[in-house]
């Protein structure tokens, strides 16, 4: 848990809460900490790569975005021979890259938001222009190309604040999207492995009604208590249910992701379903959606780990 991302301080809620539910009668578990800046930290005691995950049975991976969620940490196990929770290295890498995932999910037939990747120190202004006016129109969406929880995403509504959105990303990543904004309802669905005999399995669908001021579902309103609605399950027809779970197991399987993931959608007031992006180490706080929708389909967060872990020893 922790580890160098802007989210750090979610993943070490990840990693205690793990600690306090899992069921001691089975685990024996020790907390792995890495720092900020890339000190490995074993039982609150300086150590390294190595000593920290020598004797492990399994490490049940909490770090989240650039380094714990994008294929890096799952190389260093598999170079170390250890077996760990979630998605393997390159479902890892495709899932955290959201324009490379998206290409996936198109040509597979999902709908996803028309999308501009900038670089940065890139001459842009041009290919903007060329974006925003031709392809989409304002507003848009500014967000980071790799990371999670929201971190740097941000509503443009006129070109005057496009650059200082733009320059805000560049902070955090090298690699920053323009979207076209989609008017409609915030859905998610997580997805199990192994669950009571089932290869595969679909959760309960969650919808995401922000608020206090909230545009969208940003890191404060995922983390802060009575800043937004979580409706499990989310109040939809069995049809569009069945739709967007059917997605869930779809993009999880189209980029070969391990355990579990949770995959977000926007469903458009005509009733189309557009991808916007999965989460292959959904957070597990509990304040998380993953667990909610867990407890919803009758499974205990306790039994929502020992799934994960079961699934991880195959």
């Amino acid at each position: 848990m922790g580890g160098p991302s802007s989210e750090h301080d979610i993943s070490l809620m990840t990693g205690q809460n793990i600690i306090e539910n899992l069921d001691k009668s089975k685990y024996e578990p020790v907390a792995i900490k890495i720092s900020k800046e890339g000190q490995w930290f074993l039982n609150n005691r300086l150590s390294s790569d190595v000593k920290a995950l020598q004797g492990c049975d399994l490490v049940f991976n909490a770090l989240h975005g650039v380094f714990g969620e994008d294929g890096t940490i799952q190389a260093i196990m598999d170079y170390r021979g250890v077996k760990y929770t979630g998605s393997g290295v390159c479902a890892s890498a495709l899932g955290m890259d959201k324009l490379r995932s998206r290409e996936i999910f198109k040509l597979s037939g999902l709908n996803v938001p028309k999308t501009l990747k900038i670089r940065r120190g890139e001459y842009h202004q041009a290919l903007l222009n060329l974006f925003v006016g031709k392809v989409t129109n304002f507003p848009v969406v500014v967000k980071p190309c790799s990371g999670g929880s929201s971190v740097g995403v941000k509503i443009v509504k006129e070109r005057v604040m496009l650059d200082k959105a733009l320059k805000d990303v560049f902070k955090t990543d090298r690699k920053a999207l323009i979207e076209e904004f989609i008017e409609g309802r915030e859905l998610t669905c997580g997805v199990l492995e192994n669950v009571n005999g089932q290869s595969i399995k679909a959760l309960p669908v969650t919808e995401i009604i922000p608020k206090k001021g909230h545009v969208f579902f940003d890191y404060s309103a995922k983390y802060k208590t009575g800043h937004s609605d979580e409706v499990t399950p989310a109040s939809i027809d069995d049809d569009t249910t069945k739709a967007i779970q059917d997605i869930a197991i779809k993009t999880h399987q189209v980029l070969g992701c391990g355990g579990y993931s949770r995959t977000d959608v926007i469903l458009k007031n005509n009733g189309d379903i557009v991808v916007l992006e999965i989460n292959t180490l959904p957070g597990l706080t509990m304040a998380s959606l993953l667990p909610k929708a867990a407890i919803a389909s009758g499974l205990t967060f306790t039994e929502l780990l020992d799934t994960i872990i079961s699934s991880s020893l195959v």
